[in-house]
């Protein structure tokens, strides 16, 4: 039996929360919504997550807040209707805790962050907002480490499966990130987004092709080409985390995907091991 209800990988930028969005940009949100209603259909109480937008340079941070609300204001989009985004969120400290000493145990230089003006990243903010709007979820997030490679960031998902199991904790494995990362550097209308280029559009269909036919082996022999070719958002090493902790052996279902001001993006999630679907 999998420690997980469910495994998911979902974008965070916050285009999908405009007034007005690109054809994509709605899909791709409305697909987040359909998945969190999943999510709790399944039972779920809390996402265990890693988003590309928190990063650490030494070692790795996990939230231990109990409470986090606010006003995110991303360095990147302020001046859109989309870059102001309130949030508030609950955290799941036991797993929090739990993650911590397994972490620990682990060998990672791991530390637990609580306090009250946190600045929580747009990833998580966004994913939230769409995956569960009525704030029914709680979370427990970890820091992606810049310079951790992709077998250190497998190590932070089985920690994670680790902790989930030792509490029986009906838990998601999320990760919030992206696929090729060129963004378009001209003003465009929203109707007008594509990916940035040819090559681009090729590595991300390479990559859900794989997802889709569970080939996880053929999938992180050809991440570091596929990253050089179309700057994949953190590497991919954010399905380096799902690898980890759930194991991406199993055929993928993508929900939606398409352009979010030139990159790539998508929503894809994989059903708990033993079962067909979702």
């Amino acid at each position: 039996m999998s420690a997980w209800r469910a495994t998911a990988f979902v974008p965070g930028l916050p285009h999908l929360l405009a007034a007005d969005p690109a054809p994509a940009w709605k899909r791709l949100a409305d697909a987040m919504r359909s998945l969190g209603e999943e999510l709790r259909a399944l039972g779920v109480e809390t996402l265990v997550l890693v988003s590309t937008q928190w990063f650490s340079v030494l070692g790795v941070q996990v939230q231990a807040r109990a409470e986090l609300q606010g006003m995110r204001v991303d360095e990147n989009w302020y001046r859109y209707d989309f870059g102001t985004i309130g949030y508030r969120m609950k955290s799941d400290v036991a797993v929090a805790e739990r993650w911590l000493a397994e972490l620990q145990r682990e060998g990672f230089q791991a530390r637990s962050t609580s306090h009250a003006d946190f600045p929580v990243d747009t990833g998580v903010v966004v994913a939230s907002r769409l995956l569960d709007p009525d704030s029914r979820f709680s979370i427990a997030q970890v820091s992606l480490n810049l310079y951790g490679d992709a077998e250190a960031v497998e190590r932070l998902g089985r920690s994670a499966t680790r902790a989930v199991e030792a509490l029986g904790r009906p838990s998601a494995l999320v990760a919030i990130g992206g696929l090729s990362a060129h963004p378009l550097r001209t003003w465009i209308e929203p109707r007008q987004d594509a990916i940035a280029s040819a090559a681009d559009e090729a590595a991300n269909q390479r990559v859900l092709e794989l997802l889709r036919d569970g080939d996880a082996e053929s999938l992180f022999h050809e991440r570091e080409a596929l990253s050089r070719e179309a700057a994949m958002d953190g590497q991919l090493r954010t399905l380096s985390f799902l690898h980890g902790g759930a194991g991406l052996v199993r055929p993928a279902r993508v929900h939606a995907e398409g352009a979010v001001w030139g990159m790539g993006a998508a929503v894809v999630s994989w059903p708990a091991a033993g079962t067909n679907e979702h």
